[in-house]
């Protein structure tokens, strides 16, 4: 399946009117962990044949846990993996409190990529 994944450009756009908009610090602080981050979900989707799930859950894994952005890196997970599944026609059904907690569970370090696919799994849903 071919999935639409976002560019970077794209992301260093949406982090920085999420910064202007919510607050924080300017910068990218490692562009090369970004680009690792953005390049785990498309390859997983090329070599593995991944589901949009597990795409999803990599992208929010991968760029909260690389913390390439000086401020904001749990913010922009959660956006792009919102977004991605929203171009791709699913929603991730969870409130935005549940987000919150998954987001500070992923940076912390408290789950497994492993376990947000499983729970991403769970909670998408088809909107198209």
């Amino acid at each position: 399946m071919n999935f639409d994944f976002l560019t970077k450009d794209e992301i260093l756009r949406l982090h920085t009117k999420g910064i202007e908009e919510l607050g924080g610090s300017h910068g990218l602080r490692d562009e090369g962990a970004l680009e690792s981050a953005l390049l785990a979900a498309e390859n997983r989707a090329y070599y593995e044949k991944a589901s949009l799930a597990v795409c999803a859950a990599t992208y929010a894994y991968h760029l909260a846990q690389a913390h390439a952005f000086i401020d904001g890196n749990k913010r922009i997970a959660a956006v792009v993996a919102e977004l991605f599944l929203e171009f791709n026609g699913a929603q991730l059904e969870m409130t935005n409190t549940e987000i919150v907690e998954l987001f500070l569970k992923i940076a912390a370090s408290e789950l497994t990529r492993d376990e947000v696919e499983q729970l991403f799994e769970q909670r998408i849903v088809m909107t198209k």
